[in-house]
């Protein structure tokens, strides 16, 4: 059982790969960037490189091209703020029909589009604070359309990346706990089927 990882705009970094190493599993990564060493020297610079390469849509693009490639062993998806959204918006397509679970953590553009309907079951985890809108009322709007969602108390957008300012380490070790107990039983659960 693989998970695709949809990271941030800061890419496949040292924290993805300790993520990675934490849920113990087969793990597909996937940076919003065509070199996916791309370093920058702050969030600012990574976000406007980010837009410059397209944005959220040509993110979703290249997450349904990983998803089209054979990658027919991914059962879950993990997407972090821009990695997130993209995950969202691609999360229409046909491949996304045999995944168990998405995973969205602040996915802050998932704003924009929070008319679609995922073809897999879907987790939002949003910051209980963002600069530029109010994660409450979002929460609320998704909730009322039947959307597994919450607000991570007393966190700000970034809280499960140690780049960001936004950074957590109490949220952070909450949630990679949550995440690699859900993996586990999950795996047990595939493994029973399989008897």
């Amino acid at each position: 059982m693989t998970v695709l990882i949809a990271t941030d705009v800061f890419g496949i970094t040292p924290a993805v790969h300790s993520l990675v190493r934490s849920l113990g599993r087969n793990c597909v990564l996937v940076s919003p960037f065509d070199d996916a060493n791309s370093r920058y020297q702050s969030e600012q610079l990574a976000y406007q490189a980010f837009l410059a390469g397209g944005g959220v849509a040509r993110y979703a693009a290249r997450i349904q091209s990983v998803m089209a490639k054979g990658a027919a062993d991914i059962r879950f998806a993990i997407g972090f703020s821009a990695g997130a959204s993209a995950l969202w918006l691609a999360s229409t397509t046909p491949g996304f029909s045999r995944l168990h679970m998405l995973t969205l953590f602040y996915g802050s553009r998932i704003r924009d589009y929070a008319n679609l309907m995922p073809l897999c079951p879907a987790r939002l985890v949003f910051a209980e604070r963002e600069p530029a809108f109010e994660p409450a009322a979002l929460a609320a709007e998704l909730a009322a359309k039947g959307r597994s969602v919450e607000l991570a108390k007393n966190t700000s957008h970034g809280f499960m990346n140690p780049y960001s300012g936004g950074f957590c380490v109490k949220s952070q070790a909450r949630y990679t706990a949550e995440l690699a107990e859900m993996l586990q039983d999950a795996e047990v659960e595939h493994s029973a089927e399989l008897a």
